[in-house]
């Protein structure tokens, strides 16, 4: 498939479907647009060469039926120009000039042409991107007509004709139908992006791109999905654009902003899936966790009459509450609240509850970018804010029980949320196209990654 069409597929990247909106704008910079124009020089040219030129039958002429040309055919095209423009709030043009080489069987003809290619991208009712011609204009220069090497000018002004006649037709039927026969390729880039078993995401395009004689910004949409339906979210989705490129980093060949509440939605989708929700210590020390009655007794002192043993204790930690992510200037953070119930393990079946506790904790969100994905990780930052909400013994020492909880959500539920944010972020792109040398910033409301592209082989 000819690469030039990688452009509609820039300008497509990815879309949300209207009704769940997290922001997400995709900046393409010119510098971009011209890459990947570039990289489609190959196919335009194939597809240039696989025009066909029928047989040149004169009547009423000199030569009469003896100058018959067969066996026409193009051997070679080269493309001195090649360049694409955007056109404000319309679309972009492509342009370029060609010199062409052509045989019949006793002459050779050269000539040169240029083309002005204007493509239009819009959304289907589904969010599909959806590339059409809204112009096209060929022209063509005078053609030369060799026969052992000599120009013969203008002697066969009607083979001329024929020539130029069939090129003006085809070569905008060639260039036309490459870019529209993309549009069959066009519907997997709205691919399912896994997060885990239960919950999945899915961009799609939610207008027509904003463009400018710079850039286009693409305003595309994340549908979250949880146990294949969409996932239910009460607030309001909130306008969410890039600054003006004079105030974003303009100098990578795309620009991604992805809003506070692309990351709300994600935490969201993870919490309402139970990922976060483990259970720690016991009998096992699950989760690199060991808790006994002994080490508990600084906290909770009646468990030494209850327990004359040594008995092990599990946490069970529920994240029931919906996490609160936000962003400021070069830094995010998560707030989350869950509960941890404290239980002693009394037989490998049953337990015995001694208390619940509520908790919160702000956590410092890390973000790393990669080819594909926004990477995620927490650490703990500030204290742990910590409380008995029920209990089943007698006095319970919040301010011991504190530096002990402290310790179990550093070494096991830390540990837990990490490995359940492995998953990431799927960036929108497409396949073949590589993000190369990616950035990420964070700015008041959202995060914005930098890349250029590379097109893979």
């Amino acid at each position: 498939m000819f690469k030039l069409c990688t452009l509609g597929i820039v300008l497509c990247l990815l879309a949300p479907s209207h009704g769940t909106t997290p922001g997400t704008v995709v900046r393409v910079n010119q510098e971009a647009l011209e890459y990947v124009c570039q990289e489609g020089r190959p196919f335009l040219l194939k597809g240039l060469m696989a025009i066909e030129i029928p047989v040149f039958k004169p009547s009423g002429l000199f030569l009469g039926g003896i100058l018959n040309i067969v066996g026409i055919k193009i051997l070679d095209v080269e493309l001195p120009h090649l360049s694409v423009k955007l056109l404000p709030q319309k679309g972009v043009q492509l342009s370029f000039s060609s010199k062409f080489h052509i045989r019949g069987n006793i002459m050779e003809f050269k000539l040169g042409s240029s083309i002005l290619l204007d493509v239009r991208v819009t959304r289907s009712p589904r969010g599909f991107p959806i590339l059409s011609i809204t112009a096209c204009k060929s022209i063509l220069g005078d053609i030369q007509v060799l026969v052992g090497g000599q120009n013969l000018f203008g002697f066969l002004r009607p083979l001329q004709n024929h020539i130029r006649a069939v090129l003006i037709d085809k070569m905008c039927l060639s260039v036309s139908s490459v870019v529209l026969g993309l549009n069959a390729k066009l519907g997997t880039l709205v691919g399912v992006n896994t997060i885990n078993s239960m919950s999945h995401l899915q961009y799609s395009m939610l207008e027509e791109p904003e463009i400018t004689s710079d850039y286009i910004d693409l305003d595309l949409g994340a549908a979250f999905e949880l146990m294949g339906k969409p996932l239910e979210d009460s607030s309001p989705a909130l306008p969410f654009s890039l600054p003006p490129q004079e105030t974003a980093s303009d100098d990578s060949m795309v620009n991604m902003g992805l809003s506070n509440e692309l990351f709300d939605h994600f935490f969201l989708a993870l919490q309402k899936s139970g990922a976060f929700n483990v259970n720690l210590g016991g009998q096992s020390g699950s989760g690199n966790v060991h808790l006994t009655t002994s080490m508990l007794q600084p906290a909770i002192p009646s468990l030494a009459q209850q327990y004359s043993n040594d008995i092990a204790v599990a946490l069970k930690v529920d994240l029931a509450k919906v996490p609160v992510v936000t962003f400021q200037e070069g830094e995010a953070t998560l707030t989350i609240s869950p509960t941890i119930q404290l239980a002693v393990v009394t037989s490998s079946s049953s337990s015995k509850t001694l208390c619940m506790l509520g908790t919160e904790l702000s956590l410092s969100l890390k973000l790393d970018v990669s080819p594909t994905s926004i990477e995620v990780s927490v650490a703990l930052r500030g204290e742990v804010g910590l409380e008995v909400v029920s209990s089943s013994v007698k006095e319970v020492q919040v301010a011991q029980l504190r530096t002990i909880i402290v310790s179990v959500i550093e070494k096991g539920f830390l540990a837990h949320l990490n490995a359940a944010l492995s998953v990431g972020i799927s960036l929108p792109k497409m396949a073949n196209l590589q993000y190369i040398e990616p950035d990420i910033e964070l700015h008041e409301g959202y995060a914005q990654v930098n890349c250029d592209l590379d097109y893979m082989h």
